[in-house]
């Protein structure tokens, strides 16, 4: 596939796939991402309502898995 453009299902905008390396955020770049508050993301964490990694002490997000987990609990329309 390389380096194509794909559409975003949820949007016309092209997404370009992430390196491995970017596709991994710590907790500060997570929450730039989402606007949610150091402790909901903490407690979302804990109760297992979003996938993490963790190394050592160190905790790592998959961005796209916690954006399909936020995704899986949407509600209305």
């Amino acid at each position: 596939m390389g380096n194509e453009e794909r559409l975003n299902p949820r949007s016309d905008t092209p997404t370009v796939p992430q390196s491995p390396a970017s596709r991994f955020q710590n907790t500060a770049q997570l929450l730039a991402d989402i606007p949610v508050c150091r402790r909901t993301l903490f407690n979302w964490r804990e109760q297992g309502l979003i996938p993490y990694i963790k190394l050592g002490r160190r905790v790592l997000f998959d961005v796209e898995s916690v954006r399909q987990a936020l995704h899986r609990r949407e509600r209305g329309g």
